[in-house]
């Protein structure tokens, strides 16, 4: 494969009109409601030491899941501000900010990963979300957010590893083709998580540390169980494998959810540093 991410879903959201947002929100809200996201969205925050009365920037928002909860964090005090490039999926982003009772607390902004648009230290903490790996050049981001930061603020990245995705499966020859095929179709960089670390230093960030998270599901109706089936039509899609493989496969797949729990779940891999005081 000559481009990476030909065929993901987040390359280029800018011109995403209503539908097409909507039915991106509702795989991120999706996503968001299993309980091993819960669990490192929990974590991961609290990593980062959001705290009442910050000023705090989210990094391709898409449809709000963690500026909503970083909003319930700073409390009236603090702000939360969600940035995103897609102006239909900020729509969205406001709509649900309004239904949880947070559309007070909440400022959303258009931009871009890559050339934010604010001034120079102008945020307690900053977090981006699964988000850079699907952004051609995303590891230009990682300076953009350090200058954003004020004096000892702290920036966390947290990102997928595609390589890293799990299927229960039997036939192993073939889902090792198939994660391959997809990890380098479905995302634009599906490795930048394992730079982070040195990326976050060359921007000049200390104290840079590293945590790992595996969400994991059983439920075949769940975002990662969609995954496997996304997957297959990728590799389908690159080439990798032919249509008879792709039936083979899932067929065997349904089998195995059909006799007992099957695991799908993905490494992510979070990443947090701090501005010079």
């Amino acid at each position: 494969m000559s481009e990476y991410g030909r065929q993901s879903l987040w390359r280029d959201t800018a011109g995403a009109d209503a539908a097409k947002a909507r039915e991106l929100a509702g795989r991120l809200e999706l996503r968001a409601k299993a309980e091993d996201e819960v669990a490192a969205r929990e974590t991961y925050l609290g990593l980062l030491g959001i705290a009442a009365g910050e000023r705090v920037l989210d990094v391709g928002c898409g449809s709000g899941v963690v500026t909503r909860e970083i909003a319930r964090r700073v409390g009236p005090g603090g702000q939360a501000v969600g940035l995103d490039p897609s102006p239909a999926l900020l729509t969205v982003a406001r709509e649900l900010a309004q239904e949880a009772g947070l559309g007070d607390c909440i400022e959303f902004r258009e931009g871009s990963a890559l050339q934010l648009p604010f001034p120079d230290c102008s945020f307690d903490a900053a977090l981006c979300v699964t988000v850079l790996s699907h952004v051609p050049g995303g590891e230009a981001a990682i300076p953009e957010l350090a200058r954003v930061l004020r004096p000892g603020g702290r920036v966390g990245v947290f990102d997928l590893d595609t390589d890293m995705t799990a299927f229960t499966h039997s036939d192993r020859a073939l889902t090792r083709r198939i994660v391959a095929a997809s990890s380098d179709a479905l995302a634009v960089d599906g490795w930048l998580a394992r730079r982070l670390p040195s990326l976050f230093e060359q921007a000049g960030l200390e104290d840079v540390r590293v945590r790992g998270f595996f969400p994991l599901e059983t439920d075949p109706r769940s975002f990662y169980a969609n995954l496997a089936e996304r997957s297959a039509d990728a590799a389908v899609k690159a080439g990798a494998i032919t249509e008879a493989e792709r039936s083979t496969w899932l067929d065997a797949l349904h089998g195995q959810r059909a006799r007992g729990l099957a695991i799908a779940g993905r490494l992510h891999i979070f990443v947090r540093g701090r501005k010079r005081a």
